[in-house]
């Protein structure tokens, strides 16, 4: 999730190309259950498409900003989401997680960058961009 035009908050679009790209250049394993899904800043648009997918797992990665250094990255327990500053939102994430949970039984993960800055720029910090990288890396890996 993210707003590819307020800075390190395109993290999450940013994170889904990078995931794309070596999805389509993994050979040895199956990735055919594996769907990446841009939500930008109005996931709640995409609960139709989440229903239809039924994945038994969801991972969702966004700017977070807990007071730490940009690029860090923590696991957002479900229960502490809405102490977070998640903003750029048009509804709270602990809304769509709950939604997500009683209608389609999934298990969601929620994965917190810290952002450096979230201003009216299409840029993203390197610290974050490094971030996004390590991330997908972690991800791919442990397909």
């Amino acid at each position: 999730m993210g707003n590819p035009l307020r800075g390190d908050d395109g993290l999450g679009p940013l994170l889904s190309e990078k995931l794309y790209e070596k999805l389509v250049n993994i050979t040895d394993k199956n990735t055919d259950n594996i769907y990446l899904l841009n939500c930008e800043t109005t996931p709640e648009n995409d609960t139709s498409t989440i229903r239809q997918l039924k994945p038994s797992h969801i991972i969702i990665v966004d700017a977070v900003e807990f007071d730490t250094t940009p690029g860090e990255i923590i696991i957002i327990d479900k229960k502490q989401i809405d102490e977070f500053n998640v903003s750029t939102h048009s509804m709270p994430i602990s809304f769509l997680i709950n939604y997500i949970e009683k209608t389609i039984g999934s298990k969601v993960m929620i994965i917190g960058i810290q952002p450096e800055e979230m201003l009216l720029i299409n840029k993203i910090s390197t610290p974050v961009k490094e971030s996004v990288e390590t991330l997908s890396n972690i991800i791919t890996e442990n397909i």
